[in-house]
């Protein structure tokens, strides 16, 4: 009986107890709960098109394919197929480059098959180059928000062409994609990177906010220095991509 006594707790101990108990418990609960600070990325393949072997086609010809051209983009896109496209600009690194796909598939070759139904390519006027991609940006949600836009338009009666609602922007395509994305860290903070994307497992793509390769050499200043090798292309979008930070994904 005397030991009993000797072991025995005031109310304020065990209450104290219980508290502690209480906020170890709340601890590995919120542990358990947590959830990754940045979205999941997924894969999609990255589409170059670029001057093909055809180079004797008359205007004619031209013209008709280039108008299949937007129509296949169009049926990929109600797909859910083809989530970004766009021509490249000027000045060009490369004279060959003529615009590119975003392409919802993980592997190359069904993306290539996707991308081959263009009728310039079947006819040679443009050829294929393809790219891993990896990114954690919104581009399904993105596409959804482009469709509707373009639902809207019809039921007013409005036809959207091609290049309605299109901004100059540049991509930056680095060869040491970690080393890039840490010294762009900022620049992404502040919303000047539109987009972030691993290319072919190792390099690095961004979407900058400039409208031509002069605004982007202003805007990355001293970066360019530490960004290691890289390009800057001069390419045209819709405007909407400025909204893939802000984007449910």
């Amino acid at each position: 009986m005397s030991e009993v006594r000797r072991r025995a707790r005031s109310p304020k101990e065990i209450l104290g107890n219980l508290n502690l108990l209480r906020s170890a418990f709340l601890v590995l609960l919120a542990g358990c709960q947590s959830t990754p600070s940045t979205p999941p990325a997924n894969d999609y393949v990255l589409v170059l098109l670029k001057t093909g072997p055809n180079t004797t086609a008359s205007k004619e010809e031209q013209q008709q394919l280039f108008a299949g051209h937007f129509a296949n983009m169009q049926r990929l896109a109600g797909e859910k197929k083809l989530l970004v496209a766009g021509p490249f600009s000027t000045p060009k690194r490369d004279p060959d480059l003529r615009g590119l796909f975003v392409i919802d598939a993980v592997a190359v070759n069904e993306a290539e098959r996707l991308a081959s139904t263009d009728p310039t390519i079947v006819a040679g006027i443009m050829r294929l180059e393809s790219h891993p991609l990896r990114t954690d940006a919104p581009l399904r949600a993105y596409l959804d928000h482009e469709l509707a836009i373009e639902a809207q338009a019809k039921k007013e009666g409005r036809k959207v062409e091609p290049v309605e609602g299109m901004r100059g922007y540049v991509l930056l395509t680095a060869e040491d994609g970690e080393r890039a994305e840490r010294e762009l860290a900022d620049l992404s903070a502040a919303g000047k990177v539109f987009l972030w994307g691993q290319l072919d497992g190792q390099r690095g793509l961004a979407l900058l906010d400039a409208t031509d390769v002069a605004t982007c050499e202003t805007l990355l200043g001293d970066l360019r220095a530490r960004l290691g090798p890289h390009v800057l292309d001069p390419w045209f979008g819709s405007r909407e991509l400025t909204k893939l930070p802000t984007m449910t994904r």
